[in-house]
């Protein structure tokens, strides 16, 4: 008999409170499941809603669980133009973005944002410019998180993460 489970240590699936407690968790699941999928949808509407006036998005395109890494390569096709920036030319980038409509700025796949004014402006010593007060977002931990503030804030310091302009008409 050794290894061998006694009869009265397995619980029987008719009992009614294992059963009730076996619903309460199934329900807990789909619950849970809704909420994480509705999630997904309200982060896709919330950008949507926030690039409305420079680019027009079918939520059917954006990648559910990063859609920052879809908007960047839609971004790509229909901005004016394009600039990868760094240390080096984000001063000119930003000159440049001056006369375009809207600028768009990307970080990897987990932030963008868009200029707000040009004229409202904060130095930057890591960056060596005036950068532009912005709105935009951050997804951490497939969370989405509203900012407002300076660039430089919002897309950090100089690093190897690739930020990429785009500018719009």
């Amino acid at each position: 008999m050794i290894g061998m489970i006694p009869n009265r240590a397995i619980p029987k699936l008719n009992n009614p409170i294992i059963l009730k407690t076996m619903k309460k968790l199934i329900i807990i699941l789909f619950v849970l499941s809704g909420l994480s999928s509705q999630a997904q949808n309200t982060k896709i509407a919330v950008l949507k809603q926030f690039l409305t006036d420079i680019i027009k998005i079918d939520g059917k395109e954006l990648d559910q669980q990063q859609p920052i890494i879809s908007i960047n390569e839609i971004a790509k096709t229909k901005a004016e133009k394009t600039i990868e920036i760094n240390s080096e030319n984000i001063g000119q980038a930003l000159l440049d973005a001056m006369n375009y409509k809207h600028c768009l700025i990307s970080v990897d796949g987990h932030t963008l944002v868009r200029v707000v004014s040009f004229k409202d402006s904060s130095p930057s010593g890591a960056w060596r410019t005036a950068m532009p007060l912005c709105k935009g977002y951050i997804q951490k931990s497939g969370v989405l998180y509203e900012k407002k503030d300076y660039l430089k804030n919002l897309i950090g310091r100089p690093d190897s993460q690739i930020r990429t302009m785009y500018l719009f008409n």
